[in-house]
């Protein structure tokens, strides 16, 4: 899984979530309890916040 940080701020993740490892999540994401972010799926938290409630289910190859 790609993670990264920018401008100093890096994605948060809570444990119980399942992040697949082809998935991008990038700067201002926030990911709740017990989510899943499917393959090649894409999280740009680079221009505002991403909050990702506890139970979001986001499926291969959304992009936000």
């Amino acid at each position: 899984m790609s993670f990264y940080e920018i401008d100093g701020v890096k994605p948060i993740v809570h444990p119980s979530s399942f992040v697949h490892p082809t998935a991008s999540v990038i700067g201002h994401v926030i990911i709740g309890k017990n989510c899943y972010i499917g393959p090649h799926a894409s999280l740009r938290g680079d221009f505002g916040k991403i909050v990702l409630e506890d139970g979001v289910n986001f499926q291969d190859g959304c992009i936000a």
